[in-house]
């Protein structure tokens, strides 16, 4: 077997663990609450009142957003990330994905 003498900036470890993941979730949750906040908004306009936040994320919550995820942490890995140029997961992840491509990505 041969033994790895590189590093992988930006992934820690052998199992290539983002290193950015808990400013990455948070950046996630910034952007959940601005999509809720839209359709709460775009809600209340619809039914002639205004909607509140709880009803409004349990009818956002309900829809599939699972392409939304993605479009997010691709968004964050490809242009927000401070380790976005030196992480090989962040390449693999962007690489992997059939989403609109970044032109800004490194």
């Amino acid at each position: 077997m041969k033994k790895e003498t590189t590093k992988a900036m930006g992934v820690a470890g052998k199992e290539a663990k983002c290193i950015g993941i808990h400013e990455l979730i948070d950046w996630q949750v910034i952007q959940y609450r601005k999509e809720v906040d839209a359709y709460r908004h775009d809600l209340s306009k619809a039914q002639g009142r205004c909607v509140s936040w709880q009803e409004a994320e349990k009818e956002f919550s309900q829809r599939n957003f699972g392409d939304l995820a993605d479009q997010w942490r691709v968004e964050y890995c490809g242009l927000h990330c401070s380790e976005r140029k030196n992480c090989l997961l962040a390449a693999q992840f962007l690489n992997q994905k059939k989403t609109a491509p970044l032109y800004r990505f490194g």
